[in-house]
């Protein structure tokens, strides 16, 4: 062991942020699931000083990381007697946030603490933690089997319409319902059909928009809007092609960052990399939703960094490190004079299971000039969607001279590319 490296664990990794690590400054060790780690190319393995494995079901579940914490803290302890005691905690995903910082809790390292990181998790205390600040949350209540039915008939009578169920802490629309109204929500509880850790909470009628960005000492140091053309839902629940396109209303895009900087205040969350996502209504409200202290997924960092040269990855991994953010200056995405309006496209794989073999791909020859990168197998290829949380037939990034010509783009090649497959050989 070199005395001059500090020892930093990573809890979680995949190789798309393989670029924001310094494998040659620091003892680089990381402690994940066997099949997590199974799927590493060989090269970047080898490159870490150890890969402690855990051994969980290769699941969505986004919270069996915290439930083997326990079992997290005796692999990290083990680390520490080869490479000494870790001088940074790092946990970039959704589901490596929380037991990153009760790690870094038990261990003594800088960096988000539990109390934050959980309300940054949990949307019962996240909402709870806001009520006072001055934005405004959907109306909730935390259910599960043992909720009484006097309590959700209560709930449900001041809910003007349909009512929205899911899990504390999923993420990526993952067991979300969207119920008809009170009714509904009463017959599942009679049923004994709503579960351990969710939530109701009012449906919100309006856009949504993910706002990404970087906090350092508590100051955003970079904010990006995006409005969703259609939801994470009805991607992940149907077929709908997932898109974002900036907003090029300045006005608006103040406001956003205004009521961000309310809401990363109350939670606490200074020094990270967040995604948020709030409901833009017709009234012309601001409606919070949620908040991630992570990068966003999909398509999200690609396009930032491609398009505005903001590596969330990288800024995520200095902050889990206590090292001075990569950007020079407080901006937004209306600071990039060049780029009128930019977006990202997944368009969705086909409703299948087990691999399938792209047969052909078209409208390529079609595809607007403003398109400034693109991810799309070619035939021959064969794809695979198992165990993929964005399951994509092929991905775009769009920049524009203005949102309404980002929009018309990303709908016209939504509408003209198509893929075609068929079951593996």
């Amino acid at each position: 062991m070199s005395p001059e490296k500090q020892h930093v664990v990573h809890i979680g990794f995949h190789a798309s942020e393989a670029h924001t690590v310094d494998f040659d400054a620091d003892h680089v060790t990381a402690v994940m699931p066997r099949a997590s780690a199974a799927r590493l190319p060989a090269p970047l393995a080898s490159r870490f000083a150890r890969i402690a494995v855990l051994d969980l079901p290769d699941s969505d579940d986004l919270d069996t990381y915290d439930r083997a914490v326990d079992r997290m803290r005796e692999l990290v302890a083990e680390l520490a007697a080869d490479f000494g005691p870790p001088a940074a905690i790092v946990g970039l995903y959704e589901h490596t946030t929380l037991p990153a910082a009760r790690l870094r809790e038990h261990f003594g390292v800088q960096g988000t603490n539990v109390r934050t990181a959980v309300r940054c998790r949990d949307k019962v205390p996240m909402k709870e933690a806001l009520s006072g600040s001055g934005v405004r949350v959907p109306r909730f209540l935390a259910v599960g089997p043992d909720t009484g039915q006097a309590e959700l008939a209560e709930f449900a009578a001041r809910m003007p319409g349909r009512i929205v169920l899911k899990p504390r802490s999923q993420g990526a629309s993952i067991g979300v319902r969207i119920l008809d109204g009170a009714a509904e929500l009463l017959a599942l509880a009679e049923a004994g059909a709503i579960e351990e850790g969710y939530e109701a909470e009012e449906f919100v009628d309006g856009s949504i928009y993910h706002i990404d960005g970087v906090v350092r000492d508590a100051e955003i140091r970079w904010f990006c809007a995006s409005r969703y053309l259609d939801t994470c839902f009805d991607f992940q629940h149907g077929d709908a092609a997932l898109a974002a396109v900036t907003p090029d209303d300045a006005e608006l895009v103040a406001r956003m960052q205004a009521f961000t900087d309310i809401v990363l205040r109350g939670l606490g969350l200074t020094d990270s990399t967040f995604h948020l996502e709030l409901f833009h209504t017709p009234e012309d409200e601001l409606v919070f939703l949620e908040i991630g202290n992570r990068f966003g997924g999909a398509g999200i960092s690609w396009h930032q960094r491609t398009v505005y040269g903001v590596d969330l990855a990288r800024e995520a991994v200095l902050a889990c490190l206590g090292q001075p953010s990569e950007l020079a200056a407080a901006t937004t995405m209306l600071d990039h004079r060049q780029v009128g309006a930019s977006g990202w496209l997944y368009m969705p794989a086909a409703a299948t299971t087990g691999a399938v073999r792209v047969v052909e791909v078209t409208a390529l020859d079609a595809l607007p000039d403003s398109v400034v990168d693109v991810d799309i197998p070619s035939a021959g290829d064969t794809l695979d969607a198992e165990g993929e949380i964005w399951p994509t037939a092929g991905r775009f990034l769009v920049s524009g001279e203005s949102t309404v010509a980002v929009e018309r783009d990303v709908t016209r090649i939504v509408n003209t590319y198509t893929l075609t497959t068929k079951a593996g050989d």
